[in-house]
């Protein structure tokens, strides 16, 4: 009896074992197969030519966007334009983003995105995305009547949002997105229409906008690195500085300094303002999946804000200090 039992036990011991490493195997090729979607994701979003209508929703509030999207001679160009209040008009060519606020009389111009394309950001390089995320392929389902696969990109940690993508089975676009703290919703971005094209003429992808000469123009000025007087010892394991530039607001040359971190997925802005004698509360906000922190540091003001959980923010603005201040 003793010897039934013994076989029994090391027969299911075996079966068990045998369960968990294939279980293993289908989940590595599982998340295997979603990288390389997600891969050719990035370059769909990037080279195909596309025009279309997206509803980005949060806070309960819709705002519904024109799309159209080109690529041409190893140039990309992207332009949005808003249907509803308030007015804006974004022009990207290659690094240099445009944007026109019609309601403001103002243009900002800047470089050096975070993500090449300011609509559909996805990560480039995935060896170090994946010391952060894992990855993983879901079912078919449809957006804007078209069939798509559901790619889920789940932190490893409490610091990040989490991802789900909905991409186009023929084209490999991203068609949905939505942002994720836990299992809640916080952002959401959809395809109403898509419209796949040879070619996107180039008055499609220029400004509608006309600007006169009351118009004001701020320009964000590219840093060198080395030039940072600031200390980010709150930064978490993955983030890394895309840019650092200065933006000149008003004639006194009073600069908003602007520190742009990325861990591939996620942007997170560092603004650090010259205080004025003005008077601020500091409180946490909260807009979508964008939350803000902000601090005074001596006669500075520092706001950190980016799509990252409270708890991300916080920790990096407590971690600010000008260099060489640190215990004094």
């Amino acid at each position: 009896m003793n010897r039934v039992f013994l076989r029994f036990f090391y027969l299911t011991f075996i079966v068990l074992i045998i369960f968990s490493v294939t279980r293993e195997g289908f989940a590595d090729d599982n998340e295997s197969e979603a990288k390389v979607w997600l891969q050719t994701a990035r370059v769909a979003a990037s080279k195909l030519n596309y025009r279309g209508i997206v509803s980005y929703m949060k806070d309960n509030q819709i705002e519904s966007l024109h799309v159209f999207h080109g690529f041409s001679n190893g140039v990309e160009q992207e332009r949005l334009l808003s249907v509803n209040t308030p007015m804006r008009e974004v022009i990207r060519t290659a690094d240099k983003v445009t944007c026109y606020y019609p309601d403001a009389k103002s243009i900002s111009i800047d470089s050096k995105p975070a993500h090449p394309s300011m609509l559909l950001g996805l990560p480039d390089d995935l060896t170090d995305v994946s010391k952060h995320y894992t990855f993983s392929l879901g079912e078919i389902e449809h957006v804007a009547r078209r069939p798509s696969r559901v790619l889920t990109i789940q932190p490893k940690d409490d610091l990040r949002y989490g991802r789900k993508l909905w991409i186009d089975v023929e084209s490999k676009l991203p068609l949905k997105f939505e942002w994720l703290d836990g299992k809640q919703v916080v952002e959401q971005l959809v395809f109403n229409s898509l419209s796949l094209e040879k070619s996107i003429p180039p008055e499609e992808l220029a400004a509608s906008t006309q600007p006169d000469g009351t118009w004001k123009i701020k320009q964000h000025e590219t840093l060198p690195a080395e030039s940072l007087i600031w200390t980010l010892d709150g930064v978490p394991d993955g983030f890394h500085m895309i840019s650092y530039t200065r933006l000149k607001r008003d004639s006194n040359n009073r600069a908003i300094d602007h520190i742009l971190l990325s861990d591939g997925v996620s942007s997170i802005s560092i603004y650090i303002d010259q205080l004025m004698g003005e008077i601020f509360t500091a409180q946490p906000r909260k807009i979508g999946a964008i939350n803000s922190y902000t601090r005074k540091l001596d006669k500075y003001l520092l706001t950190v804000m980016g799509e990252a959980p409270e708890r991300t923010v916080q920790i990096i603005g407590d971690g600010i200090h000008l260099q060489g201040s640190v215990g004094k």
